[in-house]
C-alpha cells in the first residue's frame, strides 16, 4: 500500500480515487487554490477495490453469473475469489467476464487491482531514444518534458491536462459494474439499420447480436413503436448455435414521420425493441433502442464541406464539447440537459464531442435526440500520435465497435470523425516535423502507414458495418485523405492563429474555410467564479492562483490576454476591471 494510504476507505462506484480522495479529506480540493500539485501523487499509484457480495444457492444453479465493468480506467485486474479472472488496458472499452466458475453459495470478494497508468509506461518511454508525441507535458515533473505516456495508453487524453483544464490522471471503475445472470441465451446488442427512407415508408432492419451457451431454435421478435403509440412487429425463427450469433429482421413503417435538426421540423422518435422468446419475454430477454428517421450526408463537391438532412443543406450553428466535469461520474442527465438546452436556446444546431474526452452515457444522446441537436462525434484521440503496432490498432477496433454500435442509432449523431488533430499535427507542426527527421524515413513511413491505417480504415470500417447511414471523417481537421490539411480551401479548418498564433483579432476575417470545426478566444470567468477557487484576497493576473488556474502557455495565458486589451481596448485598471475586459 501506498506510505499515505495503507487502509481501506470507502469508495464511489462509479468513480475515481480522486474523488473517493477528496470525499475522504485525504487530499484537498483540486479545483481550488493551488491545490492542483497536492493530489498527482494519487495517478502515480496502484489502487485496489474490494466488495464482498452474497451468492444463492439458486443463482449457482444458472449457466451464467457475468461480472461486467462497463469502465474501468485503466490497467486492471480483476480477481474473484483470489483467481484472476480478467485483465485490461482500455478505458473506452467494456468488459465481461463470466464469474461462476470461481464462484460459491455464500460470501464471495471480488478485487479490482488497477495500475498507475504513467508508472506501467513510463520504463518503456524512457527507454524510447525518440517517444512518440504526445499533447502537453506535464508540470509537476512526473513525466520528463517531451516522454509522454499518453499516445500509448486508450484513456481520456484530457486526464493528462490540456490548455483549459487541470491534470488529474484518474483511476478507478469509471462507469457502472453489475452481475448478469443467463442461462440458455441473452441478446448482446441491438443496432438498427435504416436501409430506405420515402415519403410513403421506411426499411429498417434490427440487427440482434446473441451470445448463445445452449444451441436450439428460438423465436426473435422485433417490434417498433412510433410517436402514435401504434407498434408493428415481426417474428423470427432462428436455430442459434453455440457462441456468438448475428441475426437480422426486417421492420416496415407506413407514413413515416422524419426525424430533423432544430429550426428545421419536428424530431419524432420511434421504440425499436428486440426481445427472445417471441411475444412475452422476460425483461432481462428484451433490449430497446430509440431511434429517428433521417438521412444524411456530407457535401464535398469540389472540396466543399457540409451537411445535408433529409436532402436539405443545414447552415451548422455551434461548439465544440469538451469534458462536462474532470470526474465524469459527477455529470448528471440534468446537468447535460441544461448544457444542451443552453447551446440551443443560442440558436445553435450541432455540437462537436471532441476527441480528447470520453464517449458520453446515453442520456446525453438521448436529450440531443429530443433537442434536434446535431452531433459531430469524435473517436477518442486528442492529437498525440498513435503507436504504429497492430496490437494497438486491434484494441481501438474493438473499442470503436462497441461505441459505435451503442452509440450509432442515434438520428443526432450525423458525423463519426477519426480524432482531434492528429492527422494534421502530423504534417504540419514543428515537433512532428521534428520526430519524423530524427526517427528517419523507414520509421516515419511505419507510423504514417499505421495512422492510415488506423484512421482510413479501422474506424471507417466500424462506422460502415454499424452506423452505415452516417458519414466517417477521417479527423478534425481533415480532407478525407484528398489533399492537404487545415486548410480555408478544403475540407474542415481549426483556426488558431487569433489568440494562440497572438495575431490581430481582425484576422478572423481574413479566413473562410469551407467548415469551421474549431477556433476561440479566452476570457476570464466572472469573478465570482474566480472568488470561488481563489479566496477573497487581493488579486493580480500574475498572482500564484491565477498562474495556477490559467493552462494556457503553462500559466502565462494571462500575459496573452492582457496584450489583446492593450491593443484592442485599454489596460486594466485593477484586477476587476481586468476580468470584465477580457469578456467584452
Amino acid at each position: 500500500a501506498h506510505k499515505r494510504e495503507a487502509t481501506w476507505l470507502p469508495a464511489a462506484v462509479p468513480g475515481s480515487v480522486q474523488q473517493d480522495l477528496i470525499a475522504a479529506h485525504r487530499v484537498p480540493d483540486p479545483f481550488k487554490g493551488t491545490n492542483e500539485a497536492a493530489i498527482q501523487w494519487a495517478g502515480l499509484t496502484k489502487w485496489q477495490f474490494r466488495r464482498v457480495f452474497v451468492v444463492t444457492p439458486a443463482m449457482m444453479q444458472r449457466n451464467h453469473l457475468d461480472l461486467v465493468f462497463d469502465g474501468l480506467d485503466t490497467f486492471a485486474t480483476v480477481s474473484v475469489n483470489g483467481k484472476i479472472l480478467l485483465t485490461t488496458d482500455n478505458a473506452h472499452r467494456r468488459w465481461r467476464v463470466d464469474a461462476q466458475p470461481v464462484l460459491k453459495v455464500g460470501r464471495n470478494e471480488v478485487l479490482v487491482t488497477i495500475a498507475s497508468p504513467i508508472r506501467t509506461l513510463q520504463p518503456m518511454v524512457l527507454a524510447e531514444k525518440n517517444p512518440l508525441p504526445g499533447e502537453y507535458d506535464s508540470a509537476f515533473g512526473d513525466e520528463p518534458k517531451g516522454k509522454q505516456t499518453s499516445p500509448y495508453i486508450r484513456k481520456p487524453k484530457y486526464n493528462y491536462g490540456w490548455d483549459w483544464g487541470p491534470r488529474i490522471v484518474n483511476t478507478g471503475i469509471w462507469r457502472p459494474v453489475r452481475l448478469e445472470i443467463w442461462d440458455d441465451a441473452r441478446i448482446d446488442t441491438l443496432r438498427v439499420d435504416q436501409e430506405a427512407l420515402t415519403p410513403t415508408e421506411a426499411r429498417l432492419t434490427a440487427k440482434v447480436d446473441i451470445a448463445v451457451e445452449t444451441p436450439g431454435v428460438a423465436t426473435i421478435r422485433a417490434a417498433v413503436t412510433g410517436p402514435d403509440g401504434k407498434t408493428v412487429s415481426v417474428d423470427r425463427t432462428v436455430t442459434l448455435v453455440k457462441g456468438n450469433n448475428a441475426v437480422s429482421i426486417p421492420l416496415a413503417i407506413a407514413d413515416p414521420k422524419r426525424w430533423q435538426p432544430v429550426g428545421y421540423g419536428a424530431q419524432p422518435l420511434y421504440t425499436v425493441t428486440a426481445s427472445l422468446g417471441g411475444a412475452e419475454p422476460t425483461p432481462e430477454d428484451s433490449v430497446t433502442k430509440r431511434i429517428g428517421l433521417r438521412t444524411v450526408e456530407l457535401i464535398r463537391k469540389d472540396g466543399s464541406f457540409g451537411f445535408k438532412v433529409n436532402g436539405t443543406p443545414i447552415f451548422a450553428k455551434g461548439a465544440n464539447i469538451i469534458p462536462f466535469d474532470s470526474f465524469p461520474a459527477r455529470v448528471t442527465p440534468a446537468y447535460m440537459e441544461t448544457i444542451l438546452k443552453g447551446a440551443r436556446d443560442a440558436n445553435m444546431n450541432m455540437v462537436r464531442i471532441w476527441g480528447g474526452g470520453t464517449y458520453l452515457d446515453d442520456a446525453f444522446y438521448d436529450i440531443a435526440d429530443r433537442m434536434g441537436l446535431m452531433v459531430w462525434q469524435d473517436f477518442m484521440f486528442g492529437g498525440s500520435v498513435t503507436p504504429p503496432d497492430a496490437a494497438f490498432r486491434e484494441n481501438v477496433r474493438i473499442e470503436a465497435e462497441e461505441q459505435v454500435a451503442r452509440i450509432g442509432s442515434h438520428p443526432s449523431v450525423v458525423l463519426w470523425a477519426g480524432g482531434n488533430e492528429v492527422l494534421s499535427g502530423w504534417e504540419n507542426w514543428s515537433d512532428r516535423k521534428a520526430f519524423k527527421k530524427a526517427v528517419g524515413a523507414d520509421e516515419q513511413e511505419r507510423i504514417g502507414a499505421g495512422m492510415a491505417v488506423l484512421f482510413d480504415r479501422v474506424l471507417r470500417e466500424a462506422v460502415t458495418r454499424n452506423a452505415p447511414g452516417t458519414p466517417y471523417w477521417p479527423g478534425s481537421p481533415s480532407t478525407n485523405y484528398e489533399g492537404p490539411v487545415d486548410t480555408d480551401k478544403d475540407g474542415d479548418r481549426h483556426f488558431w492563429d487569433v489568440w494562440s498564433g497572438s495575431k490581430p483579432v481582425e484576422n478572423y476575417l481574413d479566413s473562410c474555410p469551407r467548415f469551421m470545426s474549431e477556433y476561440g478566444f479566452q476570457s476570464m470567468p466572472d469573478l465570482s467564479t474566480i472568488r470561488e477557487f481563489a479566496g477573497k484576497g487581493t488579486l493580480t493576473a500574475d498572482s500564484p492562483v491565477m498562474k495556477a488556474h490559467q493552462k494556457f502557455l503553462a500559466g502565462e495565458g494571462n500575459e496573452r490576454l492582457m496584450m489583446y486589451l492593450r491593443d484592442r481596448l485599454r489596460p486594466a485598471r485593477d484586477f476587476a476591471d481586468l476580468v470584465y475586459l477580457t469578456q467584452v
